[in-house]
């Protein structure tokens, strides 16, 4: 895994599923768990259940049965499809905003799922790949970038305006150059972590280099993905889009429809029919939607923008919502601080006399408050914008107030709120009832404006404990993660050569026995080369012992160029440097030896009066029967390397090559 990412980990600050999601992938972690684990897992939240349901049947659209069960979606997906949807799904509720300022987190997640749905409706039109992994591929692909919003939030919010009309090859150097590590490769490595299929790591890391073209195809994860891509920017795309980007989008729909294979009729309307599976998804979701352009008309678009003379350097705002799916609830600030802090509260109630009276009394004490009208609307509000108390009346049609606090209790958000019920009910046997479907405290109709508030003040000191509990345990983890990470780097600096930055002979050492051990299990081949840079003291005597440092440091950089990941390399010692090479015989280890000489013969190193390459002296030996330890075969590589310097220098020899009686023994 990459080291920076590493860094990013044990920060404590990467997006993560919620706590449902969190249990699922300690459980998969695991060789033993069961698909009733997992399905009781999923359903101790039943906001994710719903949402994991429909996108199942939406996966299975030629099925004659509706999916009605978490077990019923295990069977039909398979048990790695629901577990890898079950964690994207719960990553939005837990990530849906952030620190970082200068981020549209909206405009994201509604980028997102557009992909999300696009890969889905692409997969099941194509054939390529399983619809329910692409919907989740899509999803995911671009996690790297809220990672790095999340980990640096200030640097990437400076970030943001450098981005604006460049290449994605540009973008991602210019990642690379701020934190070390480019989006791509940070998704990469959140989806090993995860336990998502390979091939997606694989995908995340191409799909955004891909062009679109006459002669682009649709018969990979990586072209459904660019496609899903395309299909999602065009979805998002707003009056601040130039008429030059319209007019590119127009010309690579019309790619993405002679890719597909489709008249032009049938391709706008799977166009269509991505469009209002994206605004339905986004409704299930509160994710933020908008009525895209005419897809079929693009070049409109590109004359409405030159008419608004819309300048290509202008920084774009927020993303706005065009409309409010949530329908009657609304939200109303305080009127000043009071004891209410902020505090944000709604009220449930069919009585819009007593809404409106309850309404007042918390404004005017300084709380922020949202109002619905029945259980199902409460719903929606606690799921889109997580109050932190809900005052409910018992009786209402539909939901009552007891059944939203069990339903509420189900939940993952629902579950840190403070629920005060609202009754008029005074038996012992009604109040046992409320506090056992969750209900932390209740207040008698009818209501004391004094004792409400009292009651309520006493809640928001629960709520404020909760919230210290929060941040003492978020600094703990923080603390905790910044000794793992001084660990680990003092570990790296012990295993490092300062001068070269390479492994030194400790970490070669201790590597090659491990490798050493486990060729011993299984039998797989093992090689090394041993390395010696020609004339080096020379170098010293005539230039000094700075330019040697220089010509030790251009080298070993040339030659961690030259490597392949299967390859180790490490400086043992002075000018001398030894290369593991797993899962290779002699003759891989002899081409991978030839390719190091030659990169290096023609490295023209400069510093001061030393201008010119350096050569290299090569010895290789491979591990064989008969051999007790790796200090054999390092001996055998050794004696090749005398043979290769005796032989004229510059060239690479084998054990195989050095005569009985010049070998050295002891």
């Amino acid at each position: 895994m990459n080291d920076t990412f590493e860094q990013f980990r044990l920060s404590g600050k990467l997006p993560s599923p919620s706590g449902v999601g969190m249990r699922i992938l300690k459980l998969t972690q695991s060789d033993d768990f069961s698909t009733e684990e997992i399905g009781q897992a999923i359903m101790a939240d039943s906001a994710l259940t719903g949402r994991l349901l429909k996108l199942a049947n939406s996966a299975q659209s030629g099925s004659v049965r509706q999916i009605t069960t978490v077990a019923e979606a295990t069977t039909r997906l398979g048990i790695s499809t629901v577990r890898n949807l079950a964690l994207g799904l719960s990553l939005i509720s837990e990530n849906r905003a952030g620190t970082c300022d200068a981020f549209d987190y909206d405009r994201y997640w509604a980028t997102s799922l557009a992909r999300a749905v696009a890969a889905q409706v692409l997969s099941t039109q194509t054939r390529v790949g399983v619809p329910a992994e692409m919907y989740i591929l899509g999803l995911l692909s671009e996690v790297g970038i809220l990672a790095l919003a999340s980990v640096y939030p200030e640097r990437f919010s400076e970030h943001i305006p450098d981005v604006k009309g460049r290449t994605p090859q540009e973008i991602a150097a210019l990642e690379r150059k701020l934190f070390e590590i480019d989006h791509h490769n940070v998704a990469a490595c959140m989806l090993e972590e995860w336990g998502l299929p390979e091939a997606f790591q694989g995908a995340v890391k191409k799909y955004e280099y891909l062009e679109l073209g006459p002669r682009s195809e649709l018969g990979s994860q990586v072209e459904i993905l660019r496609a899903a891509d395309l299909i999602a920017e065009l979805l998002v795309a707003d009056e601040f889009t130039t008429p030059a980007r319209w007019r590119a989008f127009d010309r690579e729909l019309r790619w993405l429809m002679q890719a597909s294979e489709l008249e032009e009729e049938a391709f706008f309307a799977l166009c269509r029919s991505i469009v209002g599976e994206w605004r339905e998804w986004g409704q299930v979701l509160h994710i933020p939607t908008q009525k895209p352009a005419d897809l079929e008309n693009l070049e409109d678009e590109a004359v409405k923008a030159e008419r608004r003379g819309l300048d290509e350097n202008a920084p774009r705002p927020r993303h706005k919502l065009e409309e409010d799916p949530t329908g009657s609830a609304k939200v109303v600030e305080p009127e000043f601080e009071g004891d209410g802090g902020g505090t944000h509260i709604l009220i449930v109630d069919d009585d819009p006399l007593s809404l409106k009276v309850l309404e007042r009394h918390l404004v005017r004490a300084g709380y922020r408050v949202s109002t619905a009208k029945d259980g199902n609307e409460a719903l929606e509000v606690v799921l889109r914008s997580a109050p932190q108390m809900v005052i409910a009346d018992w009786m209402m049609p539909g939901m009552n107030g007891i059944d939203l606090c069990a339903s509420l209790r189900r939940i993952e958000s629902g579950r840190k709120i403070y629920f005060l019920l609202v009754t008029g009910e005074n038996e012992d046997e009604n109040v046992v009832r409320a506090f056992d479907a969750g209900v932390d405290d209740y207040l008698h109709k009818p209501l004391n404006p004094k004792i409400l508030l009292a009651r309520v003040k006493g809640g928001k000191r629960i709520i404020d404990l909760q919230r210290q509990v929060e941040k003492d345990q978020q600094v703990q983890r923080r603390h905790v993660a910044e000794l793992q990470l001084l660990t680990r780097k003092l570990r790296t600096a012990a295993l490092t050569d300062a001068l070269t930055g390479l492994p030194n002979r400790r970490y070669a050492m201790r590597r090659l026995s491990q490798v050493w051990e486990s060729t011993q299990r299984t039998g797989n081949p093992l090689s090394i080369i041993m390395i010696d840079i020609d004339h080096f003291k020379s170098v010293n005597d005539e230039h000094g012992h700075d330019a040697g440092d220089v010509v030790l440091k251009e080298t070993a950089k040339a030659m961690r160029e030259a490597m392949r990941e299967e390859e180790d390399i490490c400086r043992i010692g002075g000018e001398e440097f030894l290369i593991i090479c797993i899962n290779t015989d002699i003759d891989g280890a002899r081409v991978a030896a030839e390719r190091i000489r030659k990169r290096i013969e023609t490295n023209l190193i400069k510093w001061g009066s030393f201008h010119r390459p350096v050569t290299l002296s090569l010895g290789i030996s491979q591990k064989v029967d008969g051999m007790e330890s790796y200090d054999e075969l390092l001996k055998e590589s050794d004696q090749a390397v005398y043979l290769a310097k005796a032989s004229g220098r510059n060239r690479v020899c084998s054990s195989a090559e050095v005569p009985t009686d010049k070998r050295r023994t002891g």
